[in-house]
């Protein structure tokens, strides 16, 4: 009777163990990646993304205006431009996303750590892509907001790979800052 009065006392032991909270507050995820400080917090809202670039951006990027995407999910409203149907057939975006910042972007595979007008951010393939011809860049700007800036090959004669794809998706966020910063003023 004693040994079962023992047994019982441990299970109520371990059981009690088991459900008793611990306070205090949870480390951060090691995989979380760590973006460097923002030198001033700049708010989105409004933007137009189709007004990020300038005509002489644009001409430097060999494109033209196409098309606006209404926001989705977490993803803002957008805006494209494209060089086709002539090679090479490429395209880069820009989305206003005050929804939810660089965050949503970890977890990506192959997601690296960079910095664009010295802000903090991160490029990763594009979703459910291998990332052999794009790349987006998300710009840290604010909590919870984030400038992404992309860049999409789709045609056959340019030799293409994620590092390119990255290094024009990367100039691209770097002028479309350019003009965010000139008209948030600096």
């Amino acid at each position: 009777m004693t040994l079962r009065l023992l047994i019982l006392a441990s299970v109520a032991a371990l059981c009690a163990a088991c459900t008793s909270s611990v306070g205090g507050v949870a480390a951060p995820d090691a995989t979380t990646p760590k973006l460097p400080p923002r030198p001033r917090e700049i708010r989105i809202a409004g933007i137009d993304p189709c007004k990020t670039l300038s005509s002489p951006q644009l001409a430097s990027l060999q494109v033209r205006y196409s098309t606006t995407d209404e926001a989705l999910n977490k993803r803002g409203p957008g805006c494209q431009w494209v060089h086709s149907p002539y090679e090479p057939v490429e395209a880069y975006t820009v989305a206003i996303n005050t929804d939810g910042g660089v965050e949503l972007a970890f977890g990506q595979p192959e997601l690296q750590v960079i910095a664009i007008a010295g802000f903090g951010a991160v490029q990763t393939p594009g979703l459910y892509s291998s990332g052999k011809n794009d790349c987006i860049v998300e710009v840290d700007v604010a909590p919870r907001q984030a400038v992404q800036v992309g860049y999409f090959y789709n045609g056959s004669t340019v030799p293409m790979s994620h590092e390119i794809a990255c290094q024009k998706a990367r100039n691209a966020a770097e002028l479309v800052m350019q003009t965010i910063l000139a008209r948030a003023g600096g």
